[in-house]
Parts: structure tokens; sequence; C-alpha cells
């Protein structure tokens, strides 16, 4: 933990700072001094945990300085991507725009009409799987064209389920009004029977 260890360097420090100015204040005017050996081991133990602690904290610092460096770094490269993936969905949707509003009356642009305005700029041309969409969608319009030739009465352009289910109740009932009037026919012949 850096707390820790700036603590432990502290103390050190405070108890090295602590000597020191005892030693100043015992010596007065003097000019020389005598240490004891237990006073210069308590200096030099304070020395090395203050070494140790400033040793792991500068340490400590170097390695969150070179993960924060790699996460930018890694942050730039996404960024990057993402902006260039970006640019290009927009590119290829202004360029599906400017092809499908120029031909109002249909959907797609005349093959022909593609290959011109791609030819002409090269910047401009679309990708592979932009002219597989393109394909798949001509292919689409050509059944649909065919099926609306095909068809008297044209395209009707209701969903399915509600006609289906429309159906579906008016079989039901009826079946409940036939087997209502089968009901009573059989309660007639049972009584023409009886009598």
């Amino acid at each position: 933990m850096p707390n820790e260890q700036l603590e432990r360097g502290l103390q050190a420090s405070v108890r090295i700072f602590q000597l020191a100015q005892a030693k100043l204040t015992e010596i007065g005017e003097a000019d020389a001094l005598s240490l004891t050996k237990s006073e210069l081991v308590v200096i030099k133990k304070a020395a090395a945990a203050m070494n140790r602690a400033l040793t792991a904290l500068v340490r400590e610092s170097h390695d969150e300085e070179n993960r924060m460096t790699l996460e930018l770094h890694m942050l730039r490269s996404i960024m990057k991507r993402e902006h260039t993936d970006r640019e290009a969905n927009r590119a290829r949707v202004f360029e599906l725009f400017r092809r499908y509003s120029g031909n109002e009356g249909s959907t797609l642009v005349p093959a022909a009409q593609a290959a011109s305005t791609s030819s002409s700029n090269p910047l401009n041309a679309p990708s592979a799987a932009a002219m597989a969409v393109d394909r798949a969608l001509a292919a689409l319009e050509r059944i649909d064209q065919s099926v609306r030739d095909l068809s008297p009465v044209g395209r009707v352009n209701i969903h399915g389920a509600g006609l289906l289910s429309a159906k579906l109740k008016r079989e039901a009932v009826s079946e409940t009004a036939a087997a209502a009037a089968g009901g009573t026919k059989g309660k007639r012949a049972r009584a023409s029977a009886s009598t």
C-alpha cells in the first residue's frame, strides 16, 4: 500500500530529524560531536527504512504510470478504430441514401448507373458487402415484380395474421351454427319417430 510505505518513510525521517535536533541542542556552540554506536545504529536503521519506503513508492509510482500510459495508448487505438468505423458507416449510409433517393420510383438504382458513379470516383466505390446487399435487393425486387405480374389482384399490403384470425373466427361461428342446426334437426327427427 502506498500510504503504509509513505507512513514508514515519514516515521523513519522523523526519527533521524529528532535525533539530529537533540544532538544539535546538546552540542550548543561546539564544532565537534560524538555519537555512540547505538545512535549510529538507530540512524542506519531509519535511513534504510526511508530508502525502502522511497524505493517502494517510486516503484509503485512507475508501475502505475506505465499502466496508465498503456491504458491511454489502448484507449487511443480503440477510439481511432471507433472513429474509423463511424466514418465508414456514415459514408456507407450517405452513399446508399444518395443512390436510393436519386431514383424515387424504384428503390434500386440500375447497375449501369451504380457502376458509372463508382467508376467516376474510386473513393466512393461501395464495399463488397454493400454490393452484395444491392444484388440481393435487386433480386428481391425482380421476384416482387414477377409476383405482381402474375397476381390478378395486385399487391395487398395487409398483414396475414389478421386475415387468418378472422377466417378462424368465421369457421368457428359456422361450425357452431351448423352444430346448433344439426342438434335441432336431430331433436325433430327423434320427436317424429316417437310419435
